[in-house]
């Protein structure tokens, strides 16, 4: 397996996995549609095929002659209109349709493997009970199209799937991360959930390393995230380090959302499996190296 593409290559953990999937020996390929993704790409020594990611048929042009695809394809909403369910919208219809016209094509083209982007938020409110893979899913709200993702990944291709459910992106370009430093720095949290739920999250960069770690893992859904989960006090008592505060003030929990749920996820499977590990505890550590 050598010829790699890439959706949502251009996007915040697209170039991370650009970077990590060439760094690993593998010829990469970026699906783009705009003059400015084009040339990231090639600054990144990679190559760039245009297609229409709602378009099977334009995709199985794309994919032709493709090892492997990687699907990294989301458009979240900004943190201050994540609470708007038609700010998902968008997020959504790439999740649901483009995730399945993204998996035929795939089959139609004779890819061997499907990476599929997910995340670690589908899973029910587990307490304080350690979650892996196969830990109960609770698809509402902002979890239901993950989940469509991760269906159609399975069911839709007929070669080796891949299902890789991502904490909490952390790291110095994602808006979560910012949006969170701003209100701490003003004395609030934004944690959507009471203070003794656990929250998982993982650095940016190590987010990367996994995807290409997962090229060569056996087909099957792994958990990436922070080794050792925090709640979201551990979480805030960082932060408030962080920005020189006392402490900060809690928001009133979102109750229903999937965010508000404690999901104390392990990562075991894609470390034992590939030897993947953090690099960074993202939920603690990652706040002053964003900072800094």
């Amino acid at each position: 397996m050598n010829e790699i593409i890439i959706t949502g290559s251009t996007g915040v953990i697209g170039r991370r996995a650009v970077r990590e999937v060439l760094a690993a020996g593998y010829s990469v390929t970026g699906v783009t549609r705009s003059v400015e993704g084009r040339e990231l790409l090639e600054s990144l020594g990679a190559e760039a095929v245009e297609a229409d990611v709602f378009d099977e048929a334009s995709l199985r042009r794309a994919f032709d002659g493709a090892d492997a695809v990687i699907n990294l394809l989301t458009h979240i909403p900004p943190p201050a209109q994540m609470a708007d369910p038609s700010a998902w919208e968008e997020n959504d219809r790439i999740r649901t349709e483009a995730s399945a016209a993204i998996a035929r094509a795939a089959r139609s083209a004779g890819v061997q493997r499907l990476v599929q982007e997910s995340i670690a938020f589908v899973y029910a409110d587990g307490g304080s009970r350690w979650l892996d893979e196969d830990a109960p899913v609770a698809g509402e709200g902002v979890a239901t199209a993950p989940l469509v993702a991760e269906r159609n990944a399975r069911e839709l291709f007929d070669g080796d799937t891949v299902v890789l459910r991502f904490g909490l992106f952390i790291g110095p370009d994602s808006t979560s991360t910012l949006a969170a430093l701003r209100a701490a720095r003003g004395g609030a949290s934004i944690a959507p959930g009471p203070p003794a739920a656990y929250r998982p999250t993982v650095w940016l960069d190590d987010a990367g390393a996994a995807i290409a770690a997962a090229l060569e893992a056996p087909a099957g859904t792994y958990n990436v995230a922070d080794t050792v989960p925090a709640t979201n006090a551990e979480i805030d008592a960082a932060l408030a380090v962080t920005v020189g505060a006392n402490a900060l003030e809690p928001q009133a929990p979102q109750n229903g959302s999937p965010l508000a749920r404690s999901q104390r996820v392990s990562n075991d499977r894609l470390r034992e499996t590939t030897g993947w590990s953090p690099t960074v505890r993202a939920a603690i550590d990652g706040w002053k190296l964003v900072a800094a």
